[in-house]
């Protein structure tokens, strides 16, 4: 990677929603892995609980750390 692009992160991650709105449970599961750039939902799937479950695709940022 060049230096240009250190700190730039693709991930991918799996998402078990509770009851209620979906994007700041989408922001925060992202937020622990750096700043979310740019996200997308890339499946959706209802559990055998009645649940629903996510896979997300994103581009996050993480900044070095100072020592």
């Amino acid at each position: 990677m060049s230096p240009g692009l250190s700190g730039f992160r693709s991930l991918a991650l799996t998402l078990v929603c509770e009851p209620g709105p979906l994007l700041p449970q989408i922001e925060a599961a992202l937020r622990t892995h750096g700043v979310p750039l740019r996200w997308a939902i890339t499946e959706a799937a209802c559990r055998p609980d009645g649940g629903r479950q996510l896979t997300l695709e994103a581009m996050v940022y993480q900044p070095a750390l100072l020592v």
